[in-house]
């Protein structure tokens, strides 16, 4: 049997999504979403920020409806990737590579 690898997660966007494009035109849209725990103790709820990333048309339906604050449910795999910082220390990033996403909530 292969891996399985999904995640779907419902929260708050802590900002606008950033749109970039990759030199063959592909929008990339990276936002973070905030995902209240919940807790029994009143008062100490706290929160958990996962990164999400979107390609293609997707990002940019992103781009144009997604503002910060707004809630919404993504589905899509979990990546964890490694980069070279401005440093040149190597650095590495968990994210959520979204499928799908659904708008919660009225206007």
């Amino acid at each position: 049997m292969g891996g399985l690898n999904r995640s779907i997660l419902a929260g708050r966007l802590t900002a606008d999504p950033e749109v970039r494009y990759t030199s063959d035109e592909v929008a990339v849209a990276h936002f973070c979403l905030a995902i209240n725990r919940g807790s029994k103790k009143k008062g100490t709820d706290t929160a958990d920020f996962i990164n999400c990333v979107a390609f293609g048309g997707l990002a940019k339906i992103c781009g144009e409806y997604l503002k910060k604050g707004k809630l919404v449910a993504v589905e899509g795999r979990l990546q964890v990737r490694s980069y070279a910082a401005k440093s040149g220390q190597t650095r590495s990033a968990t994210e959520v590579v979204i499928d799908e996403l659904q708008m919660l909530g009225g206007k």
